[in-house]
């Protein structure tokens, strides 16, 4: 039986100084959660908004990755 054969990329990915990962990685996950807690800290650690500042720091990740 042949083995197909795709070929890898050996270096990382790097963008913006973020490793770039799939959403559902635990880096990319503790990224935006790291993001999301600076944007709370810096709203004066507002309660009630966790979610908006989850999906905030997904798309400033995003952006980064994207102007790369």
């Amino acid at each position: 039986m042949m083995k197909s054969t795709v070929p890898q990329s050996t270096a990382p990915a790097q963008t913006a100084g973020i490793h770039a990962a799939s959403p559902n990685s635990s880096k990319t996950q503790d990224l935006i959660a790291r993001r999301a807690y600076e944007l709370y800290v810096q709203r004066g650690r507002q309660e009630g908004m966790a979610l908006q500042d989850w999906l905030q720091a997904e798309r400033q990740l995003a952006g980064a990755a994207s102007h790369s």
